[in-house]
C-alpha cells in the first residue's frame, strides 16, 4: 500500500497573491517623477503584461491597475495601504486564461530513416467550448508550428473510469490513428489526407452508448485494438434488450478495426488498466483491481497468452498468471515491455515508494531503488499513464521522478536482464530542464519530447536531447500569456518536523514585489 504524501503551499503577502491581512507594496511614479502625488501613482503599466491578443494589444483594463486612494499616515509614503481583496494586479483569471490551452497526452511516432519525428499531444481548449484536440508538429520540418489533427467537430476524450485519460491510439504509421469521440463514445479511425492533417474521423466500434472504450494498444498488423471496455448496458434474461445498469462491468476486449467485432480477453474483475503487448504479440499484461480498493491502493499485475483468444475460459482474470501484487496490500502499475529485450517492467511501491521493477523471480526486487515515486503527478488517476519508457535506437531507459522540489529526468542501461540499472545519468534544471517534468516520450536519436513547467513558465512541450548541452526548445506553450518576473513569486522547498517524528514538506512563496 502506498504512503500518501501532503505537501503544505505556504504563502505570504504578494502582489499575485491575497492575504487576509492588509496588503503593503511600493508604489511607481506614473505621470509625475515625485512619489508625493499618489492620486498619479500606478502599480503597473500595460508595457508589464504581454497577453496577445488577435491584434496584438493588450487586454487589460488600466483602470484596474492604476490606484486613487494613499495611505492615511504620510503623502509622501512610498508605500500603499490596501484593504483586503482591493489590491490591484494584472494576474486576473482573465489574464491567465486568455489564449490558454491545456496539454495532455503526448506521444511520439519515432522517425525512421531521413524522417522526422511526428510528436502529437492533446489540447483542450476553453475558447473552442471544452474540447479536446489531437495537435502534430514535426519539429525538423515544421518547427514549433503545430497542425489540427483530428476534425474541427470532434473532441478527443473518453469517459472510461470516469476519470478518462488514454483517449488516443497510435500505431506503426501515421495512418493508424485511433481516438475515443466523446459524443457517444465510440472509436473512431483518423482518415489522414496526403499533408499528415486528418479531417475525417470514421467509426469503427459499434453505434449505440452502451459501451465506452479507453488506453489501447494497437497490434503490429494494423488489425486490433486491445483497449478497456465499459459497459454500461445489461442484458434482459426475457430478451426484451439491453437497460442502463448501475453495475458497470469493465473489461479488456480485442477490437477488430475491420468490422467492429469485439473479444473479450479479460473479464472477471471490477476493474482494469494498461493493457500491453509483448514485442511478439503473444501474450498480453495488464493490471486489474477489485472494489473497495483504488489503484494506488493494491492491484494485480497479470499476463495471459493470446494463442487461444478466442476461448472464452480463457478471459478469465483468476486463469491469468499473477505477475505482481500476490500479498492484496502493493499497488502495481504502468507495466511496459522492453521493446527489445521483450522482459517485462512495472512500477510498484512494495518498498514505499513507486520503483522500477523487473518480472521474474520469486521476490523480486527494483532495479533502481530511489527514495521518490516514478509514474508521474498523479500515479493511477487517469488511464494511459506510463512514466518510464525506452529509447526505439538502443532501449535504455527514460524515466522521471521529483527530488527536493524539482524534477529528475533519469536515463539508464537495463538491457541485462541479469543485472539492476547501470551507466544511470541524472539531469533537472541545472541543465536547463524545466522544473516540474509530468512526462517524458522518447523519440529516435536519443531525442527526448517533455511536458514540463515552471514558477513562472506555463506548462510547454519541450524538445531536448541529453547529448547536447544547449536548453529544450518549446515546440508548444500552454499560454500566450507572460507576466515580468517582478510579479512572480518563486517558490522555496522548506522541510519542518510534525508528529511521530516525521517530517513534513512544503513550498514557501516569499513577497517579490
Amino acid at each position: 500500500m502506498h504512503r500518501i504524501n501532503f505537501h503544505l503551499v505556504i504563502y505570504t503577502t504578494t502582489i499575485t497573491t491575497l492575504s487576509s491581512f492588509s496588503c503593503h507594496g511600493f508604489i511607481l511614479p506614473h505621470s509625475s517623477p515625485s512619489p508625493s502625488s499618489p492620486s498619479s501613482s500606478r502599480l503597473f503599466s500595460a508595457d508589464d503584461v504581454n497577453i496577445g491578443n488577435n491584434n496584438g494589444e493588450s487586454d487589460f483594463d488600466m483602470d484596474t491597475m492604476t490606484s486613487s486612494t494613499t495611505s492615511s499616515t504620510s503623502t509622501s509614503s512610498s508605500f500603499y495601504d490596501k484593504p483586503y481583496g482591493t489590491w490591484p494586479s494584472p494576474i486576473t483569471s482573465k489574464a491567465i486564461t486568455a489564449g490558454t490551452v491545456r496539454l495532455s497526452g503526448l506521444s511520439v511516432l519515432p522517425a525512421r530513416g531521413d524522417d522526422d519525428d511526428a510528436v502529437y499531444w492533446l489540447e483542450g481548449r476553453p475558447n473552442e467550448g471544452g474540447r479536446t484536440v489531437l495537435c502534430r508538429c514535426r519539429p525538423s520540418s515544421d518547427g514549433p508550428s503545430a497542425v489540427d489533427v483530428t476534425p474541427a467537430e470532434s473532441n478527443v476524450r473518453t469517459r472510461v473510469h470516469e476519470y478518462g485519460g488514454g483517449a488516443v491510439v497510435l500505431g506503426r504509421e501515421e495512418t493508424e490513428i485511433f481516438y475515443s469521440e466523446f459524443a457517444g463514445q465510440r472509436v473512431c479511425r483518423l482518415i489522414v489526407d496526403d499533408n499528415g492533417g486528418g479531417r475525417v474521423g470514421v467509426p469503427v466500434s459499434v453505434e449505440g452508448d452502451r459501451y465506452r472504450y479507453a488506453d489501447g494498444v494497437l497490434s503490429r498488423d494494423g488489425s486490433t485494438v486491445y483497449c478497456i471496455r465499459e459497459d454500461h448496458l445489461i442484458d434482459s434474461e426475457e430478451g426484451g434488450g439491453a437497460t442502463p445498469s448501475k453495475d458497470v462491468v469493465n473489461e479488456i476486449v480485442a477490437l477488430r478495426v475491420s468490422d467492429g467485432s469485439m473479444t473479450v480477453v479479460a473479464t472477471g474483475n471490477d476493474f482494469y488498466s494498461n493493457p500491453r503487448l509483448n514485442p511478439e504479440e503473444t501474450e498480453l499484461a495488464y493490471v486489474t483491481w477489485n472494489h473497495p480498493n483504488m489503484p494506488w491502493d493494491a492491484t494485480e499485475l497479470r499476463v495471459r497468452p493470446l494463442a487461444n483468444e478466442d476461448g472464452q475460459d480463457d478471459a478469465k482474470t483468476s486463469n491469468h498468471r499473477l505477475v505482481a501484487g500476490h500479498d492484496g496490500d502493493t499497488s502495481v502499475i504502468q507495466p511496459l515491455y522492453h521493446p527489445h529485450t521483450g522482459m517485462l517492467y512495472y512500477l510498484s511501491d512494495q518498498s514505499g515508494y513507486y520503483n522500477l521493477y523487473r518480472a521474474g523471480g520469486a521476490r523480486p526486487s527494483s532495479i533502481l531503488p530511489v527514495d521518490s515515486d516514478f509514474g508521474g503527478t498523479s500515479p493511477g488517476w487517469t488511464l494511459g499513464q506510463q512514466g518510464f519508457r525506452f529509447l526505439p535506437d538502443d532501449g535504455r531507459l527514460v524515466a522521471h521522478y521529483p527530488r527536493d522540489g524539482r524534477s529528475v529526468l533519469l536515463v539508464a542501461d537495463v538491457r541485462d536482464p541479469d543485472k539492476p540499472a547501470v551507466d544511470i545519468a541524472r539531469y533537472d534544471t541545472h541543465h536547463g530542464l524545466p522544473r516540474t517534468i509530468s512526462d517524458v516520450v522518447p523519440g529516435s536519436h536519443g531525442t527526448l519530447y517533455l511536458l514540463g513547467a515552471g514558477p513562472a513558465t506555463p506548462p510547454a512541450i519541450y524538445r531536448w536531447n541529453p547529448s547536447s548541452p544547449s536548453s529544450p526548445e518549446i515546440l508548444r506553450s500552454s499560454s500566450k500569456v507572460t507576466f515580468p518576473d517582478s510579479l512572480l513569486s518563486t517558490p522555496t522547498r522548506i522541510e519542518f518536523p510534525t508528529s511521530g517524528g516525521l517530517t513534513s514538506f512544503g513550498y514557501h512563496y516569499p513577497p517579490k514585489n
